[in-house]
């Protein structure tokens, strides 16, 4: 589930950064908002959603390890074991509900 999950995200990824070259061949930016402008929006968006979108690749790569590491399903912060309603919900949780509630907790990095 969490490697389909994750070739899921990077197509995503993928498209959203993904172009055509054809599309800003002509543009300029003027001082009147148009095409232009609101193509760069579009592009900073989807350069913002990718980045966020690709953090969680970083989530799943990280559970994958636990599984071979034999700790998944155990929280990385208080070491209890994370609800299988969670893991159904987020299968790359690497905390426990209480422990994603603390301030500064809602994504651990090794």
């Amino acid at each position: 589930m969490l490697l389909k999950k994750r070739s899921e995200i990077v197509a995503k990824v993928d498209q959203l950064g993904a172009h055509d070259p054809a599309e800003v061949a002509n543009l300029g930016f003027g001082k009147r908002i148009g095409d232009a402008t609101a193509y760069a929006v579009e592009r900073m968006t989807d350069a913002y959603q990718a980045r966020t979108i690709y953090a969680t690749v970083t989530d799943i790569n990280q559970a994958l390890e636990r599984i071979e590491e034999g700790t998944y399903g155990r929280c990385v912060s208080c070491g209890n074991l994370i609800p299988d309603d969670r893991l159904q919900a987020v299968p790359w949780a690497a905390l426990c509900v209480p422990c994603s509630a603390k301030p500064g907790k809602s994504r651990i990095v090794r």
